[in-house]
């Protein structure tokens, strides 16, 4: 343990390093090209180590230990960045306009490669394979179905994946704690674009019209009542419309209006039923009025669900290295996550590293453009992973 603590601090110059650089240059998701050429430099070469690239376009998978035939375990890392305009003002900051790493991905990937390391020159001591997955697209792209259908669980097999985030659920929880929630974890999203064809004309006549704007605002209405008043109130669920654009002048009721939003829930078949009743809903008031409506409305992330036995196994990683007392259990959030994916397939455990300060009572939120990863959190992860590969195959009771 003193070992590997002492080597966190003597390469945590150049993995802090690491993430500034790729702070500096974001690419959005399956374009990751430079981001991937950044890490396979710093990865480097090692004995029993074995690296594939451009895995479902820009992924990285790196194995250690393939032959072993204890308990396999994966960790995972997302690399993508988002379409944002930065304004962090950090030193760093991106040097690519509309483009920045305002969810953390920059440290996610810095705190897995720098566990690489360690890895590496522990890899002897290595009872089963250990799989260190550098994911594209998590950020809406399902970069994390695209991996498992490249068969990045298999070759060798692993019985369970491991995944952290950095700052949430809550941008004001202290620095040091590991939070995590038990079952589902995080909400199966889905999202919706319905369009409503009216009859427009001049706004002083609204009896020769169909106003899609008020067809509109009924609509609105109407799916804030799908979780209010049609779920169980012990059933989490959202619905949220986040876009409606019509109309071009105040004297005319436009031909047609958009309303775009989102639905989340914690249970695989209340999204599918939340699908349904916003398709139902949309085209039965648009009809009611005398409008036509085009809907789109798809499911996009399934639910994240936390494995217990996976769970139970990381529970004795932390204490092998002193952090069970750091570990609190938090409530599950309606955040959308595709390491859903991988939790579809085998066992997994996704966790939160809090990110504020003891003397901030917070600090900007994931997707901000004032938001920026705390490199304090570098050494934690680096050894969280280094210890969730070491111990895995010693703790698994599957």
């Amino acid at each position: 343990m003193k070992q590997i603590a002492e080597r966190i601090k003597e390469i945590l110059p150049e993995v802090r390093e690491l993430r500034h650089t790729l702070h500096r240059h974001p690419e959005l998701g399956y374009e990751e090209h430079e981001t991937a050429g950044r890490l396979l430099a710093f990865l480097g070469e090692y004995p029993g180590m074995e690296i594939r690239s451009g895995v479902a376009g820009t992924g990285i998978v790196v194995t250690f230990g393939k032959d072993r035939t204890g308990a396999g375990v994966a960790l995972r890392a997302d690399m993508d960045a988002l379409a944002i305009e930065e304004a962090s003002g950090v030193e760093w900051a991106s040097e690519v306009p509309g483009r920045m790493h305002a969810c953390g991905h920059d440290g996610h990937m810095a705190m897995l490669a720098g566990a690489a390391r360690l890895i590496a020159e522990n890899e002897a001591s290595l009872k089963g394979p250990v799989k260190l997955i550098f994911q594209p697209a998590e950020e809406g792209g399902a970069g994390g179905r695209a991996m498992v259908e490249a068969g990045v669980l298999e070759d060798p097999p692993v019985e369970a994946i491991y995944g952290l985030h950095n700052n949430l659920p809550d941008p004001g929880e202290k620095i040091g704690k590991i939070s995590a929630s038990a079952g589902a974890a995080m909400a199966g999203t889905g999202t919706f674009d319905i369009e409503i064809i009216g009859v427009g004309g001049h706004a002083a006549f609204p009896h020769r019209c169909v106003d899609p704007v008020y067809i509109g605002a009924c609509v609105v209405e109407q799916l804030q009542g799908l979780v209010s008043r049609t779920l169980n109130p012990l059933e989490s669920g959202v619905v949220s419309v986040t876009r409606f654009e019509a109309g071009t002048a105040h004297n005319i009721i436009p031909g047609k209006a958009l309303l775009q939003g989102t639905f989340r829930a914690l249970d695989n078949a209340l999204l599918e039923r939340l699908r349904d009743q916003i398709r139902d809903r949309a085209a039965g008031i648009a009809k009611a009025h005398g409008a036509e409506v085009r809907i789109r409305c798809e499911r996009g992330y399934p639910v994240l669900v936390n494995h217990p036995l996976a769970e139970a196994a990381f529970g004795r990683i932390l204490e092998d290295w002193g952090r069970a007392e750091r570990f609190e259990r938090v409530a599950p959030n309606m955040g959308g996550e595709d390491f859903a994916f991988y939790t579809e397939r085998i066992p997994g455990f996704f966790y939160f590293l809090p990110a504020c300060p003891a003397e901030k009572e917070s600090i900007p939120m994931c997707h901000s453009p004032r938001f920026d990863f705390n490199d304090d959190l570098l050494p934690e992860g680096i050894l969280l992973h280094a210890a969730t590969a070491l111990g895995f195959a010693d703790h698994w009771e599957g």
